[in-house]
């Protein structure tokens, strides 16, 4: 769902919506359940919590927020990490914007958020842009009546939705750092209307090796 741009000499990583799938090269697999992490060794796991703090660029309200990091924890929550508002200068920074991507075309694909790499790694720097979401969404068939047709509770609740899975992916880059991604799973190159208007953990979930690479790194809190 990700690609890889450059802006300047910054590399950015893009949560990218086609209707194709991810990258065929890709080699990792995911599994229906949370593996066993050899390298942690008997130990009880830690929690895992990250810190974000929310810059609302949008209309939104606070508990829209909230919703936003409801659907970011449930996909989330099956590897132990919590991901908890905050505002402190060390948390990640979420910049929420109700624009469309600087990039976006009616014909491109659509990007949904960006985490911004330098030096081959992640920054605590994440952008998600609504106006693409919702110009997915009013162009998509995402099953029951057309979007423009919804009530605006229902195309609110949608939006919302979209940009928790957003995060959760740009999230994965930043905690794994990696630009990389997987054939299946969260980390997908390219989600479906689907899986980001309805979320299903178990079609979101991380590979056998990315769940290694997070119980490895332990307490990630921010």
């Amino acid at each position: 769902m990700v690609i890889k741009s450059i802006v300047l000499v910054v590399p950015l990583i893009a949560c990218v919506v086609m209707p194709l799938s991810a990258d065929s090269r890709a080699r990792d697999s995911t599994s229906s359940t949370c593996s066993q992490c050899f390298e942690c060794g008997s130990e009880p796991a830690q929690p895992k919590v990250v810190r974000v703090k929310m810059y609302n660029q949008s209309q939104i309200s606070e508990a829209s927020l909230d919703q936003i990091l409801d659907t970011t924890n449930r996909i989330w929550s099956a590897y132990g990490v919590s991901v908890e508002p905050s505002t402190s200068a060390n948390a990640i920074a979420i910049v929420l914007s109700d624009h469309r991507h600087p990039a976006a075309t009616d014909s491109g694909p659509s990007v949904l958020g960006d985490t911004i790499f330098t030096s081959g790694h992640a920054t605590p720097y994440i952008h998600l842009w609504m106006g693409n979401a919702e110009a997915l969404a009013g162009g998509s068939e995402i099953g029951g009546p057309p979007f423009i047709m919804r009530s605006r509770e229902e195309r609110n609740a949608i939006v919302l939705q979209m940009m928790g899975v957003a995060l959760a992916h740009e999230l994965g880059h930043y905690l794994l750092d990696t630009t990389h991604h997987s054939v299946t799973g969260l980390l997908r190159e390219s989600l479906s209307v689907s899986d980001l208007a309805h979320p299903n953990p178990a079609h979101l979930r991380l590979t056998d090796k990315q769940q290694r690479r997070i119980c490895i790194n332990g307490n990630v809190s921010h």
